[in-house]
């Protein structure tokens, strides 16, 4: 199954999967099965390596958690140089799942006391 692309919310002009900005707006595209336009996003994943950062989207989204990666400098440009941060947001409603998937999954981050 092919991958979707993603329209630009101010233009309305569709893009290839692959793209995450558009280049005559310059604002982030909005994707099939994203949140919808206006609905409160939450915080739940952080990273410089974008890698990590579609891991993570991907992990949410196989089970049913629609998400969107954004950066601070979302690109159509991949390997030119930092992307900056880079965020995984989720529906307000699916905050405490993501969460928990998250943490079983890839834990909160904190050091284990050797055995």
């Amino acid at each position: 199954m092919a991958r979707q692309g993603g329209c630009c919310p101010s233009c309305r002009k569709s893009y290839p999967w692959g793209v995450t900005a558009c280049s005559r707006c310059h604002v982030g595209l909005e994707f099939p099965g994203s949140p919808a336009s206006g609905e409160p996003l939450r915080l739940v994943f952080e990273t410089w390596d974008r890698s990590s950062a579609d891991i993570v989207a991907a992990l949410l989204e196989a089970h049913g958690i629609p998400c969107l990666v954004r950066g601070d400098h979302d690109s159509i440009h991949a390997g030119l140089g930092s992307l900056g941060v880079l965020r995984v947001l989720v529906p307000v409603t699916d905050e405490a799942r993501a969460q928990e998937i998250l943490d079983a999954e890839i834990g909160r981050g904190e050091e284990q006391e050797p055995s």
